[in-house]
């Protein structure tokens, strides 16, 4: 599939290197940052760009302008709004396009849009999946021998941070760490309705939840209740519900 990912400079570039690795025709531009408090009465966008929509079979934009967006999706290409405008905004937009899609974030979703480019692109990068190896499962403390990224963040994150994970001791600290590292890496363009505190840790949680789930489909055993990694489980996705609370959890391990 042929992807154009588009940037204003702030936000992306990560994420076309990402792509590439499963959609090699990936594209990468850079146009001209504008105030997005700014109004612009004519956008107009340059002959490279709008030649290189023409060639895409989908449209990934990380660009901060609204109007800027707007005028991209007039091309009626399927398009994935990487920046959260918020519903209003993508009401107007899907009257222009209705195949669009504007994701609070980029790694929270599931390939289920009825947009068939959107969810091929989401099949393989978004709402992450995982699939564990581990060692020594009948003792206390397993070893996690492997783990394969299904699905994953097309900023890297998830893959960057696996290190944290693979020869290491499944005890929750473990977990807890490949969380804290997830949350560093976030590169998640920064919406109107949320900080970049509360992405990021909204981002951390729904990987160690995702990853505990597979963790537990190997040994279910060790999630029952009254066990370690049971309780661990309990309050992670308890806190996942509130983001400030799962800020709290990551606070206690920077």
């Amino acid at each position: 599939m042929k992807i154009l990912v588009i940037s204003d400079g702030k936000y992306g570039d990560r994420a076309a290197k990402t792509i590439r690795k499963k959609f090699p025709r990936t594209q990468f531009i850079v146009i001209r940052e504008r105030n997005p408090r700014m109004l612009i009465d004519e956008v107009s966008l340059s002959t490279e760009l709008i030649e290189k929509i023409e060639w895409a079979e989908l449209l990934i934009v990380y660009v901060r302008h609204p109007d800027v967006v707007m005028q991209i999706c007039e091309f009626n290409k399927p398009s994935i709004i990487a920046v959260d405008f918020g519903k209003g905004y993508l009401r107007q937009v899907k009257s222009i396009n209705p195949n669009i899609v504007m994701p609070k974030a980029m790694c929270n979703v599931h390939p289920d849009t009825g947009i068939p480019e959107v969810d091929t692109y989401f099949s393989e990068y978004g709402f992450p999946t995982y699939k564990i190896e581990l060692e020594n499962s009948q003792g206390d403390s397993p070893i996690i021998k492997s783990v394969e990224l299904l699905v994953e963040s097309p900023c890297g994150a998830s893959e960057g941070a696996l290190d944290n994970l693979i020869g290491k001791k499944l005890i929750p600290e473990t977990i807890t760490a490949y969380g804290v590292n997830i949350r560093h890496e976030c590169r998640e363009p920064i919406s109107v309705m949320l900080t970049h505190d509360d992405i990021a840790d909204s981002s951390a949680s729904l990987h160690i939840i995702n990853l505990l789930e597979a963790i537990e489909r190997e040994i279910p055993e060790q999630f029952l209740s009254n066990t370690v990694l049971g309780e661990y489980a309990k309050k992670r996705r308890q806190e996942y519900k509130c983001l400030k609370q799962a800020s709290d959890l990551f606070d206690n391990y920077l």
